[in-house]
């Protein structure tokens, strides 16, 4: 290049292109300044082709492949500054000149940088980590930035799992950043429960947890079926189900149930057994002479039961039933008299009179009550021979006697015969009449 610039140019030549070993450049003759003495060079070379040269303000002409080469007049007037500019870059460095010598060369280099066209976008989101589309192109997750987008609008779109999507547009400018920030909605997926109960002032379990006093309303459930109880004093419990929608709220009215007295069952047994019983004043029937008498929803509580069997003083005890449990008592009686028991009498076939003691008991079976002792025990029946058995009576205790009885043929009453009946009738009272007088 020097070789090339050190050429003869005519003083008379005002600039034009020339051509030394191969290279072609543009030279120039400078336009300011006095005409002096002796001519030198100065040389200007940019980083591109074509750009245009200006010195001091004014416009000295265009690089040709990158060179442009000024003639000056070294005695001339000084130049100070020169710079490069190209449509599509910025102005180059500025550069201070300084009058070259006669036949001297001095080079210049000129810059120039070109102006970007595109710009950058960043994206960044709250929560981070989720999926970024720049003018619908995947181009990562947050926070990102990407760059060489061209000057104006894009479509930026955000988009994550349990999270409503976010699109919005930014405008970008050559060489710059443009930022898009975003915080991001939760799908909704929560919602409420109303609960107002009648009586009011229940405590409110939701899934087994105490959240309040009804009336309230219950928020942040997450959406789905929960279980829902209610508990107040004095009333059962109330339990349900409830189905929750996102952003809606779900009323609930229950009516809450008085609790029921609770009731008991109560067994009585009287000894000796067959007794009157009474509870709290009220009969109930007879307790068994083995086993107990059973009194059934009987309100918890303390009561009173009361016994009375015929020889025997009334005794009464005070009982507790608790609710849904059992509760026993046994009442001892006091005879007032002869140690009684109980004769059980029965015949084959049944129906035949009993005398105990040739006193009349009635006809079997039968059960009476007889003073502690040895009885002798009779059964007659028409048709029928006599049968008389002996039986010890126990205090406290049911002795039982049975036979079973022969037929007598010669004893059957005949139909269509009233005075045959009347008058065995009239012998049988004559004979009883004489039996018991001579058993007093």
């Amino acid at each position: 290049m020097i070789a090339l610039l050190a050429i003869a140019v005519p003083a008379s030549a005002a600039g034009g292109m020339y051509e030394s070993g191969g290279a072609t450049g543009t030279w120039g003759m400078t336009v300011g300044g006095d005409v002096g003495g002796g001519m030198g060079w100065i040389t200007f070379h940019t980083n591109v082709d074509g750009a245009s040269i200006y010195v001091d303000g004014a416009y000295e002409g265009t690089t040709t492949n990158g060179v442009y080469t000024m003639a000056v007049y070294s005695t001339g007037t000084p130049l100070r500054s020169a710079y490069a500019a190209k449509s599509g870059y910025s102005e180059s460095n500025r550069v201070s000149l300084t009058m070259p010598s006669p036949g001297e060369n001095i080079d210049y280099y000129l810059t120039l940088n070109p102006i970007q066209t595109t710009g950058s976008i960043s994206v960044r989101s709250s929560p981070s980590n989720a999926v970024v589309y720049i003018d619908d192109v995947y181009v990562g997750t947050t926070p990102v930035t990407q760059s060489g987008y061209t000057q104006g609008y894009h479509n930026v779109r955000i988009t994550k799992s349990g999270y409503q999507e976010w699109a919005s547009s930014v405008y970008v400018y050559s060489g710059s950043t443009a930022t898009a920030s975003a915080t991001l909605t939760p799908i909704e997926s929560y919602g409420s429960i109303y609960v107002s109960s009648t009586p009011s002032g229940a405590s409110i379990y939701l899934d087994d947890n105490y959240v309040g006093i009804s009336p309230k309303t219950i928020s942040g459930v997450t959406k789905g079926g929960h279980s829902l109880r209610l508990e107040k004093s004095g009333y059962n419990t109330w339990e349900s189900s409830v189905t929750v929608n996102p952003g809606q709220t779900s009323y609930v009215y229950p009516t809450l149930q008085p609790v029921s007295a609770p009731t008991g069952t109560l067994y009585v047994t009287s000894s000796p057994g067959g007794a009157y019983i009474y509870l709290d004043g009220v009969y109930q029937g007879i307790a068994p002479a083995s086993g107990s008498m059973v009194i059934s929803n009987v309100a918890s509580g303390t009561h009173t039961v009361t016994a009375k069997l015929s020889g025997y003083q009334d005794a009464s005890m005070s009982v507790t039933v608790n609710g849904g449990a059992t509760a026993s008592v046994t009442i001892p009686l006091k005879s007032t008299g002869p140690a009684m028991g109980y004769l059980s009498a029965s015949s084959m076939p049944a129906g035949a009179n009993v005398y105990v003691n040739n006193d009349y008991m009635g006809v079997t079976p039968l059960t009476v009550a007889l003073a502690e002792g040895s009885y002798n025990v009779r059964f007659s029946l028409a048709g029928y021979y006599d049968s008389t058995v002996a039986a010890t009576v126990t205090a406290g205790a049911t002795s039982s006697v049975s036979s079973s009885l022969t037929p007598n043929p010669g004893n059957v009453q005949k139909s269509g015969s009233p005075a045959f009946a009347a008058i065995i009738g009239i012998f049988a009272v004559a004979a009883l009449l004489v039996a018991t007088r001579r058993n007093d």
